[in-house]
């Protein structure tokens, strides 16, 4: 038997086709605006630097639990795979919206950053005060490519050189 493709055959698979675009065009737009709604005003944030995914939690003690660490003095311990680099906040004094940078191993004191993080939209000149945890020391960047650090341990304020400036983390 042969088949024979009419106009209208040809027109329905056009109508699928373009449908399929549209809806792939969909997706694609739904999936890159994933890490720019990263955060909502009040939210908490994971960062995974190996998986490149945030996750966003009510409180920071919910974020901190997700980023599978349990405290030991200024160290954390390794429970699901990684461990807490740093966490930023929005406001002076640890306040506002939260992001905690996980990463998959200590950062080992080599003289280079070893984990970078250009931030979500959301997250680009937002930051104010940070906490460097296990071996991990941040640096702060704007836009103009400088860049401020390393921040050793808590910083209830970045400085106003940084502050609400940065637009990529590097954690080494």
């Amino acid at each position: 038997m042969t088949t024979v493709n009419t106009g209208s055959q040809r027109r329905g698979r056009r109508v699928v086709s373009a449908f399929a675009a549209a809806a792939g065009a969909v997706a694609l737009t739904l999936a890159g605006t994933s890490a720019a709604s990263a955060a909502q005003p009040g939210q908490h944030c994971v960062y995974s630097v190996s998986a490149h995914e945030y996750t966003c939690h009510d409180t920071l003690a919910e974020a901190k639990s997700q980023a599978g660490t349990r405290p030991q003095g200024r160290d954390f311990l390794r429970v699901q795979g990684e461990i807490i680099g740093a966490t930023v906040f929005e406001d002076e004094n640890y306040g506002g919206s939260s992001l905690t940078i996980t990463v998959p191993e200590p950062c080992p004191k080599n003289g280079k950053v070893d984990f970078w993080l250009d931030l979500s939209d959301y997250w680009q000149d937002r930051i104010s005060s940070v906490q460097a945890w296990s071996t991990c020391w941040l640096w702060l960047y704007p836009s103009s490519g400088d860049r401020a650090g390393p921040y050793k341990d808590n910083h209830s304020y970045v400085g106003d050189y940084i502050n609400d400036r940065t637009v990529t983390v590097g954690l080494s």
